[in-house]
């Protein structure tokens, strides 16, 4: 007898360790072991073996920081995240509190028009510019006419330039959010003592908004030091490490994959650090405090709501006017970089007969990875929330690293990783799926996550106190409570999905090709009659999740941060 309840406590340890929850926390362990840290290792490496027998461990970082042709590359990086980090800063924060605090006009459109700029793809702006202020652009045509000579789009100041318009939003979406936290009877307190607009808000407001500025800023950063579509597109003689790293690995002259690791590296070493110095600042600045009545717009003098309205406007209208004139342009009659002031449907037909092998690639390898993130991400989510643990929070830390992963990077991981049998997916359709899985799972998580804090687990407990078994009880009573949140995650990781070229670049060959790609090798080619017709496609299978996000479910735009 005595002997039987050591071996009934074995048995009911054993059968804990095999539950539903434990195999599914090692399942997706081991997942993100797979397709994201086994990859990162390999890269790391990489970078640490020698070309040559007699160089030590070391030898390629040596040469990356004695050779002014590569550490140039890095310096370079530097300015144009710095620059634009700084640039989306300035105008990102004012524009977000005017929205919130002054009753400007329009101002539903102007969140709408950051929302669209927020999630449409970054190098489809780019080209867009390209089209208007390149040498051959529209606009600069016109100066030219007249003679005027614009500052030219490509180089340091047009990446920074383009970068500040691309990703502001990150700013402006995390402020606004901020904002809505805010009680009004702080800024009351302030003015009642005399304080100025101006005073309450850089005494009062701005402490308190630090925390998400800072998100903001440090994801305009990492946006900025790892993007490869703009920079390729308008940095001609300069050079920044994204482009560097790509250009090793895919040059068809012969690259060298081991220097491109070891930039690899360096970059994601600082994209961890940046997020790092994020968290430690949001941590160091958070105030707590419970919202009664939420900051409200106040009444200003008409001048002063004229202005601030002409700021808004012209800025989202700026940052929109690239994804309006890719759909303008796909309508003109284009002659390689020459478009048109005539109307015309030739770009259509012309990339009729090739579209529908990338735009079945981009729908089928996007919806894939959307429907693993949606399944994969409600799982972490209740491990996240309900089974909280040191299993649990590295779990939710090494998921959230795919933030600090640069795509390119992850793209360079996944070619190390599996280019050889038994495992060889280099070039397939799969690689892409994976890869848009585990780079956009963080979406589908944070959304299962808020909306678990906010469920009570009376109806589990009720389910499981009847007999139901924690699989059966996950699948019955969680998902159904949390459904609306899977399915705002999943619309929204599939609009950043979609657009993804940075990863795509760097492992889409032959027959996998993407409207991303089709559009990116349009714009090399100079053909933007058909790269405009290829983005406005895309452009509407960009904005339909959105418009089922925010009509269809009626969500707001704060969401999104």
């Amino acid at each position: 007898m005595n002997g039987a309840l050591p071996l009934r406590a074995a048995s009911l340890r054993l059968q804990g360790l095999l539950g539903f929850w434990p195999l599914a926390t090692l399942a997706v362990f081991a997942l993100i072991t797979a397709l994201l840290v086994y990859p990162v290792l390999k890269v790391v490496a990489l970078s640490f073996s020698a070309k040559e027998e007699a160089a030590g461990v070391v030898a390629n970082y040596v040469t990356f920081f004695t050779n002014p042709y590569y550490y140039q590359t890095l310096i370079n990086s530097f300015k144009v995240s710095i620059g634009a980090t700084i640039g989306a800063v300035l105008v990102g924060v004012p524009a977000a509190y005017f929205v919130a605090r002054y009753r400007i006009w329009g101002r539903t459109f102007v969140r709408a028009a950051v929302v669209m700029v927020f999630v449409s793809p970054p190098f489809i702006g780019t080209y867009s510019w390209v089209i208007l202020f390149g040498r051959s652009g529209i606009v600069s045509g016109w100066f030219a006419d007249i003679g005027i000579q614009l500052p030219s789009i490509y180089g340091a100041q047009g990446i920074i330039f383009v970068f500040i318009l691309q990703f502001f939003p990150f700013v402006f979406l995390m402020m606004s959010a901020a904002m809505r936290t805010i009680d009004q009877s702080v800024e009351d307190a302030a003015r009642n003592l005399g304080s100025s607009e101006l005073r309450s808000f850089f005494t009062v407001l701005l402490p308190l908004l630090v925390p998400s500025i800072s998100t903001g800023a440090l994801l305009v950063f990492v946006a900025a030091f790892s993007e490869l579509g703009t920079p390729i597109l308008l940095g001609e003689r300069f050079r920044v490490l994204s482009v560097l790293i790509y250009s090793e690995f895919v040059n068809e002259f012969g690259g060298e994959p081991i220097v491109g690791s070891t930039l690899a590296v360096l970059m994601i070493t600082v994209t961890v650090l940046a997020l790092a110095l994020q968290r430690y600042i949001a941590h160091r600045h958070t105030h707590p405090a419970t919202t009664i009545n939420p900051l409200a717009p106040m009444e200003q003098p008409k001048a002063k709501r004229i202005a601030a309205t002409a700021f808004v406007f012209g800025l989202t209208g700026l940052s929109i006017l690239p994804i309006l004139n890719v759909v303008v342009s796909a309508f003109l009659k284009a002659n390689g970089p020459m478009l048109l002031p005539e109307f015309s449907l030739d770009s259509f037909r012309a990339i009729l007969p090739r579209l529908w092998v990338p735009l079945s690639n981009t729908v089928l390898f996007t919806t894939v990875a959307t429907l693993l993130c949606a399944l994969v991400g409600v799982i972490v989510g209740y491990i996240v929330v309900r089974r909280s643990g040191v299993l649990a929070s590295t779990l939710d830390s090494l998921i959230m690293l795919s933030f600090a992963v640069p795509g390119v990077v992850l793209g360079v991981g996944l070619v190390a990783a599996y280019h050889e049998p038994p495992i060889a997916l280099t070039g397939t359709g799969l690689i892409l799926i994976l890869a848009y899985f585990v780079r956009r799972l963080p979406f589908s998580v944070r959304s299962s996550v808020s909306m678990l804090h906010q469920i009570s687990r009376d109806t589990e407990y009720a389910s499981l106190n009847l007999g139901a078994g924690p699989a059966r009880t996950f699948a019955k009573s969680t998902v159904p409570l949390v459904a609306v949140a899977v399915v705002s995650g999943a619309l929204l990781t599939w609009s950043n999905t979609i657009r993804e070229l940075n990863t795509t670049l760097m492992l889409q060959s032959g027959p996998n090709v993407t409207m991303s790609i089709e559009i990116f090798n349009e714009v090399v080619n100079a053909n933007l009659g058909t790269a405009s017709a290829f983005g406005a496609v895309l452009i509407v299978l960009n904005f339909l999740p959105l418009a089922i996000l925010f009509w269809g479910l009626g969500k707001r735009e704060d969401m999104l941060a």
